[in-house]
């Protein structure tokens, strides 16, 4: 709304500035009158279809914040359905379903598994953003990724709550250049930007199940989320 309102400020502005344009200085001698009306033969005036258009940028440049705020939480909502933690225990959930207790911190459970390729790695993923961070491996040694480690630190994360995660989720998202798109609903041109950072998002290329991105866009209108 205040967008708005400065847009119609800068129109009337605009307006007044025409009409003065228009109208002889009551000041101004013949000599001067011609010589002014020569300089503006040079020079075009502006229409107020030019000045409107000028300010229209100032109407459409952002979205509200309102619609912003919506698109982020249905595109977070949509990541977490693709990832599997969309239930009321998504914020609790290891790799392969499983559930920690606290949220303390990172749960740093070490988990073996084999992808679509036939390789078999750890993966310490928990959360509802599915977060890697160094864990203690069942032989010794631990797991080397270490994102939730890097985002709690640079965010001053002080747990692993649901709030937290969501914080560090949009900073992976905007680490990738996508939150302008997800807040203004460019939402195929952010899904494309964060698909290697979720391995559900379609090309994301690491021999795990994808979901297409017409479902992904499903669940994301489904969220409420707008498009642009």
């Amino acid at each position: 709304m205040a967008r708005v309102i400065a847009a119609a400020a800068g129109l009337a502005l605009a307006a007044w500035w025409l009409l003065r344009r228009a109208s002889p200085d009551p000041v101004t001698t013949t000599g001067e009158a011609e010589a002014e009306q020569t300089t503006e033969a040079a020079a075009p005036l502006w229409t107020l279809q030019d000045l409107i258009a000028e300010q229209m940028p100032i109407m459409t440049a952002q979205p509200e914040p309102d619609t912003a705020a919506a698109n982020e939480a249905a595109f977070l909502l949509m990541i977490r359905k693709a990832e599997g933690t969309a239930g009321p225990n998504g914020y609790r959930t290891l790799f392969g379903g499983r559930l920690f207790d606290s949220y303390a911190d990172h749960p740093r459970v070490a988990q073996r598994f084999t992808n679509k390729a036939g390789e078999t790695l750890w993966t310490s993923a928990a959360g509802a953003y599915q977060f890697l961070a160094v864990s203690p491996l069942p032989g010794g040694g631990s797991t080397r990724a270490n994102t939730w480690d890097k985002l709690s630190e640079r965010l001053g994360l002080p747990d692993f709550s649901p709030e937290s995660q969501d914080r560090a989720a949009l900073e992976l998202i905007r680490e990738a250049g996508a939150l302008g798109d997800v807040r203004a609903g460019r939402f195929d041109q952010a899904v494309n930007k964060v698909r290697r950072i979720w391995a559900s998002m379609p090309g994301a290329g690491y021999a795990q199940p994808e979901k297409s991105l017409d479902a992904l866009r499903l669940a994301y209108l489904n969220a409420g989320g707008t498009l642009a």
